[in-house]
């Protein structure tokens, strides 16, 4: 017997504004800092990773209590932190095509720390989205 349901909206659209907000003040930072993803940028993001996980742990019990809860708080993070990233460097190589050519977007895209902060985060982390997905669905949105 599946436990009784929490208030998804009351648990989980907190997380996602607050999660929201912090992403766009590390972009931001990123942006006033030169616009590299370096050293802030890394020490930024795992913070906001810990803040996540710190989140997921204090709120784990509600989080069983809501149907695909965890895998829904899983595609929050997952789209708030890659999508900012993504933004940005769209953001980024639109400016430098429209100075520098496609070389330079190719150059600022794949041969920069931009590369990992788009393209291997997506992959490495939509795999393991992707994973807990399939789990969630076994287990008809349960998690216990």
């Amino acid at each position: 017997m599946p436990p009784p349901a929490v208030n998804a909206r009351s648990v989980l659209l907190p997380y996602l504004l607050v999660l929201v907000a912090a992403m766009l003040l590390i972009q931001v930072t990123v942006a006033l800092t030169g616009g590299e993803v370096g050293l802030l940028a890394g020490v930024l993001t795992a913070a906001a990773a810990a803040g996540i996980a710190a989140w997921m742990w204090v709120n784990r019990l509600k989080l069983l209590r809501i149907r695909f809860g965890f895998a829904v708080a899983h595609a929050i993070a997952f789209t708030a932190v890659t999508t900012s990233f993504t933004a940005h460097a769209v953001l980024r190589a639109l400016s430098l095509g429209s100075s520098g050519g496609e070389g330079a977007v190719a150059q600022e895209l794949l041969a920069t720390p931009w590369f990992g902060a788009t393209l291997l985060m997506s992959a490495a982390w939509g795999i393991g989205l992707l994973i807990h997905l399939t789990g969630s669905v076994l287990g008809r949105g349960w998690e216990d």
